[in-house]
C-alpha cells in the first residue's frame, strides 16, 4: 500500500514538472520566434534606409558629375577658339593691315573676356585641378590681354589709304607709349606663354574626360 502511494505520488510529481518544463520550452521559443521577427524589422528597416541614402547620394553626384561635364565640355570649345585666335595674332599681328589688325585683335578681346566670365561663372563646380591651373596662368592672360589692347589702340592710329599706303594719324606721345609697352610685352615672350599655358589648360580638361570614360 505504501509503495503505491509513493508511485501515484511521484508519478503526479513527474507529470507537473513535465507540463511545467513544457510551458517553459514553449515560453523560451515564444521569445526567441518574437526576438527574431524584431531583428529581422529592425535589420530590414536598416537596409532601406540605407538603400534610400544611397539613391540620394548617387542622384547627388550624378548631378554634380553632369554640371562638371557640361562646364568644361564649354569652357574647352572656349579655349580651342581662343587659342586658334592667339595663333592668327601671332601669325599675322606684323604683316596685317591696320584695318585687319584692328579686327583681330578685337576678336581676341571678345573671346579672352568670355573665357574671363565662363571661368569666372563655372568656378564652384570645376574641379580643383583645373581651378588651380586657370588661376597659376590668370595673371600671364592678363599680360596677353593688355598687350592685345596696346596693338589695337595702336592700329586705330594708322589707316591704309586706297593706294595702299599706311598713314599716322594718332597723337605721337600715345604712339610711343604704346610702343614702348609692345617691345617690353614681346621681349617677355607673350606669345608663346600663351599658347602653352591655354594648351595645357586644355590638356588638364581632356584627362578628366579620360578618367571619367
Amino acid at each position: 500500500m505504501n509503495e503505491e502511494l509513493v508511485r501515484q505520488v511521484l508519478e503526479k510529481y513527474f507529470s507537473n514538472f513535465k507540463e511545467y518544463h513544457l510551458l517553459i520550452l514553449i515560453g523560451f521559443t515564444v521569445i526567441i520566434a518574437l526576438i527574431q521577427i524584431i531583428q529581422s524589422i529592425w535589420v530590414s528597416r536598416k537596409i532601406e534606409h540605407f538603400k534610400s541614402t544611397l539613391k540620394k547620394s548617387e542622384i547627388k553626384y550624378s548631378k554634380y558629375n553632369q554640371l562638371q561635364v557640361e562646364a568644361l565640355s564649354k569652357i574647352y570649345q572656349l579655349l580651342t577658339d581662343f587659342s586658334e585666335q592667339t595663333l592668327i595674332i601671332i601669325k599675322e599681328i606684323n604683316l596685317a593691315s591696320p584695318e585687319r589688325t584692328n579686327n583681330t585683335t578685337k576678336k581676341w578681346l571678345i573671346l579672352y573676356k568670355t573665357v574671363y566670365f565662363t571661368f569666372s561663372k563655372e568656378k564652384y563646380i570645376l574641379p580643383k585641378r583645373i581651378k588651380e591651373k586657370y588661376c597659376s596662368i590668370f595673371s600671364q592672360l592678363e599680360n596677353m590681354a593688355e598687350y592685345i589692347a596696346s596693338e589695337k589702340d595702336m592700329s586705330e592710329m594708322f589707316y591704309t589709304r586706297d593706294d595702299g599706303e599706311v598713314e599716322f594719324m594718332g597723337d605721337e606721345t600715345d604712339r610711343i607709349t604704346h610702343y614702348d609697352k609692345l617691345i617690353k610685352c614681346k621681349k617677355d615672350g607673350i606669345f608663346s606663354q600663351t599658347i602653352d599655358n591655354i594648351t595645357e589648360l586644355r590638356k588638364e580638361i581632356e584627362l578628366y574626360f579620360e578618367n571619367i570614360e
